[in-house]
């Protein structure tokens, strides 16, 4: 079956261009960029796909919902406004109300939404925020490096227990240095060989420099997905700042390159929906 990539391509080309001045930055990166500085983003979690709702509290299954959503306007150097809910509950699901509390347990109101009835539950939130200087996946150059907030692989080792916070303060405090940023939603294979192919460049990740999360060994953070940490490109003359990892460069070419501690390539890629 078509990837996730495949399927955004093929969505984008029959749908009309938006009209000039209504949409500044549209399909293919991590929020949609409207005039003012304003951004839009919308994320969508369903029981089976996403979670367990026979294992998971409706209070955990809501704020990562919510995390989602956020983790996107952080990889736009942003801040949220507020959040929209459009719920889908199924017959006897017990907790509507927890539901409700994890979406708002980041701080960020919800205004408003839509509910149905459907055959398993569906959480599907947008989240409007601004930003002064949106940080885009397409404007990084060769020479940049690559550098993560935080450890990756631990959710893919087990840590779905653990909160996730959305870098939002990371975020904004690399919006004034970052060429290029994206959320690692999906795993850094998948996720910088997305903002290389933004920039018409190659990544080259080198695994040994990856932080790892609790549990996780290096394919698990190269590969795992929902730890919402951020990728930043930082140009050469910029020190990587406090608290980020630098794992990586961009170079001339297409594609990504995975090397072990020798330099060797590593045949690894990231989650994708349609490609289990």
């Amino acid at each position: 079956m078509a990837g996730e990539d495949d399927l955004i391509a093929a969505i984008t080309a029959v749908l009309p261009a938006a009209a000039p001045g209504l949409v500044d930055v549209g399909i293919g990166d991590d929020a949609a960029v409207l005039p003012g500085g304003l951004l839009l983003a919308a994320d969508m979690l369903v029981d089976g796909a996403h979670f367990d709702a026979s294992i998971r509290t409706a209070e955990w299954i809501g704020a990562r919902a919510a995390a989602a959503n956020l983790s996107d306007i952080a990889a736009m150097g942003g801040e949220p406004i507020c959040l929209t809910a459009s719920l889908g509950i199924p017959d006897g699901f017990p907790d509507v109300a927890g539901l409700a509390r994890g979406i708002g347990c980041h701080g960020v109101p919800l205004a408003g939404g839509d509910l149905s009835r459907a055959p398993v539950l569906v959480v599907s939130l947008a989240v409007l925020g601004r930003a002064e200087r949106p940080v885009l996946r397409s404007t990084a150059r060769a020479g940049d490096r690559l550098a993560v907030t935080g450890p990756l692989g631990g959710q893919a080792a087990g840590g779905y227990a653990a909160e996730v916070e959305p870098r939002l303060a990371e975020g904004r405090r690399l919006a004034g240095l970052a060429t290029a940023m994206i959320d690692l939603s999906d795993g850094i294979a998948t996720d910088a060989a997305r903002l290389a192919a933004a920039s018409g460049l190659r990544a080259r990740v080198y695994l040994e420099r990856l932080p790892l999360g609790p549990g996780a060994d290096i394919e698990q953070a190269a590969t795992g997905g929902e730890d919402f940490e951020l990728l930043a490109a930082l140009p050469p003359d910029v020190p990587v700042p406090a608290g980020l990892t630098e794992v990586g460069t961009l170079v001339q070419g297409e594609g990504i390159e995975l090397l072990d501690g020798a330099g060797r390539p590593v045949g690894l890629t990231g989650w994708d929906h349609f490609r289990r």
